[in-house]
């Protein structure tokens, strides 16, 4: 039986566009990434962009429930400040903490640096952000940002907390920032020229628009494979793309500014759900790429937890219940699972953990990357902040790599299956042909004998009986061989006609005559139920079902044929009470020669496994299916369900 309707020469056209996709991806990633660098290389004018951090001083951290405002921070007091004197509290980075932090700064404006400036204050997942800015009076104006501000209320809406400044050389005072975030808090506050910001933020939007680009090729050539092979892998790498994907869009702050401008609440729910959902897609995709089951069951079991923790925080946080803290701890259990996973299944199946520890390479040293710039060990750059969405362009291409790598495994699988399956059925074709002149002999012999001895020997007449229906067996199975190559033999076409089912079934019971201890009964829902379909091979099919249901009852028992129609749909279902089929067989039943334990163990009962893989390719051929499912009352229950209507 053939197992996919593709053609050897379908699925080779589909390993080529799947290559060709890859390659793509491969060079849109090299030239986007190299134009990227080039240009981030020349770098902004230094008289564009004023880094704040330097001359920014951390003033107080805040857990209490009541916030502080500031005239309480005023009165902390104010230290003589010098220019470009740097802080000496340099870590501006707080890990997961729910406290607010209040900073200042201040800086010395040359007169050629008087004008209009943007403050950016980053990441984009801040809760709350207050930043006051000092009036010539000396009091201060107190302007709102954060991702629990709405895009449209903002002073400047985009994805991006953004805040302009006029800057005069001439007054100088400080600049305070409030900060509030239930997620990781790693401060950076740079100053831009509106024109320097805009060149900037194009980098920035191209990087992520490659990003998001390759990953959406990516993702449907998973789906693409998936399609035609059916397998579970090419889905779950979708799955993890999509996941992955999603939590850039996130963190970047894509979500808000274009799903949901009004909405507070959905920025933190999505960051959470991102997170949870990459840790449950990147557990999945590991277990079903390496099927370390057989190997590690036990610890096969606590990966699938961890993958459900995952799941349940994904679900818990879409709900509204997000926990950024347990997101992150789930990051790391996750990365640190597949990690020993992968060094665990080198030694069983070298080339596909190598495969996963390439693949999820840089996630891991992203995280270390993160963890750096966290605890200020590495500085807030264009590179350390997009060092995430730089790897994952890394990976991308990686992704796009081993699925080609999958693909033409499963087609030199394939076509050795072809080529097995053909070497099959030419030899059974062979020896099925040489066998019709000796059977024809034998059979001939057989009948003049019995004519020469019937009046002189009557006693012999129950063996000449058992002869002739050992004789009609092997003619049977050898019918049953040669059926399935006409039937595929392009020359081959059914012979559609309208069938009164009422009839159809009346000709086939007297052609399989049912005797004791068997009997048949039809049940016709419709009595001049009609059917269009092709008689000759319909009749062999259900022949052969029958058949089936009277060898396997050895004990005999009630055999019935019920007929009924729904959604213009006949369903044709052959009952029996007779041994039924194990449950680990059930997947297997209609593969050619195959046949189940307890029907090979069966005394009495010949077969080679031919049976049901002829009867599920006369139902694929008139667009119908075929089903098995056991029968209550024990036995077996196989249903061919064929189209009513043209």
């Amino acid at each position: 039986m053939r197992k996919s309707g593709l053609s050897s020469t379908t699925r080779t056209r589909g390993t080529t566009i799947l290559g060709n996709l890859a390659y793509s991806i491969v060079g849109i990633f090299l030239a986007t990434f190299l134009s990227i660098c080039s240009a981030h290389a020349q770098g902004a004018p230094a008289t564009s962009s004023i880094n704040i951090l330097p001359y920014a001083e951390h003033i107080v951290e805040n857990c209490a429930k009541h916030p502080l405002i500031l005239e309480d921070v005023l009165r902390l007091g104010q230290p003589s400040y010098k220019t470009n004197d740097k802080s000496h509290n340099k870590k501006f980075s707080f890990g997961y903490t729910a406290c607010e932090q209040w900073f200042r700064w201040k800086l010395e404006i040359r007169p050629e640096q008087a004008g209009t400036w943007w403050l950016q204050i980053a990441p984009t997942f801040l809760d709350s952000v207050k930043v006051y800015v000092p009036r010539a009076d000396g009091s201060y104006q107190e302007i709102r940002t954060g991702d629990h501000v709405p895009n449209t209320e903002r002073v400047m809406r985009s994805r991006q907390f953004l805040i302009p400044l006029e800057l005069s050389s001439e007054h100088s005072a400080y600049y305070y920032v409030q900060v509030r975030t239930s997620s990781t808090l790693t401060l950076g506050m740079t100053l831009w020229k509106p024109e320097a910001y805009i060149n900037a933020a194009a980098q920035e939007n191209t990087l992520y628009g490659v990003l998001f680009g390759l990953t959406l090729t990516a993702i449907v050539i998973c789906l693409i494979g998936g399609g035609w092979f059916k397998e579970p892998f090419y889905f779950v790498m979708a799955a993890f793309l999509f996941c992955n994907g999603l939590s850039h869009f996130t963190v970047n702050g894509f979500d808000q500014f274009l799903l949901y401008p009004d909405n507070t609440q959905w920025p933190d729910r999505m960051l959470s759900f991102s997170a949870f959902a990459a840790g449950l897609s990147g557990v999945s995709l590991y277990l079903v790429f390496l099927q370390p089951k057989p190997y590690y069951p036990r610890f096969t079991i606590f990966c699938w937890g961890v993958a459900t923790l995952s799941g349940t925080g994904a679900l818990a946080s879409l709900l509204g219940f997000p926990s950024p803290l347990m997101s992150g701890v789930g990051a790391i259990l996750v990365l640190g699972s597949m990690f020993v996973l992968t060094l665990l299944m080198i030694k069983h199946r070298l080339i596909p953990a190598l495969l996963m520890l390439i693949l999820f390479l840089p996630q891991v040293l992203t995280l270390f990357l993160q963890i750096a710039r966290n605890f200020s060990l590495l500085p807030m750059t264009f590179w350390t902040t997009h060092v995430w969405a730089i790897m994952s362009m890394l990976q991308i291409p990686f992704v796009a790599l081993v699925v080609m790598l999958r693909v033409r495994a499963q087609e030199k699988a394939y076509l050795i299956e072809q080529e097995k399956t053909r070497l099959h059925r030419d030899l059974f074709s062979m020896v099925a042909h040489e066998l019709r002149t000796p059977l024809a002999v034998v059979s001939s012999a057989i009948a003049n004998i019995e004519l020469q001895t019937a009046e002189s020997n009557p006693e012999l007449a129950p063996r000449f009986l058992r002869a002739n229906l050992g004789l009609s067996r092997l003619n049977s199975l050898i019918d049953n061989a040669l059926a399935e190559d006409r039937l595929l033999d392009k020359g081959i076409q059914l012979q559609h006609q309208w069938i009164t089912m009422d009839l159809f079934l009346a000709q086939l019971r007297e052609l399989r005559a049912v005797e004791p201890p068997h009997s048949l009964k039809l049940n016709l829902q419709d009595a001049y139920e009609t059917l269009y379909a092709d008689p000759h091979w319909l009749g062999i099919a259900i022949l052969n079902l029958l058949d089936n249901a009277i060898k396997y009852s050895p004990a005999g028992g009630l055999i019935q044929v019920n007929v009924t129609t729904e959604n213009n749909m006949t369903a044709i279902a052959i009952v029996d009470n007779g041994i039924g089929i194990p449950a680990d067989a059930a997947t297997k039943i209609f593969d050619k020669f195959y046949r189940a334990d307890n029907a090979t163990a069966l005394r009495g009962v010949s077969g080679i496994g031919l049976g049901l893989s002829l009867v599920q390719t006369i139902v694929t051929l008139h667009n119908g299916q075929l089903t098995y499912h056991p029968n209550p009352v024990g036995g077996s229950i196989f249903t061919i369900y064929l189209p009513s209507v043209l």
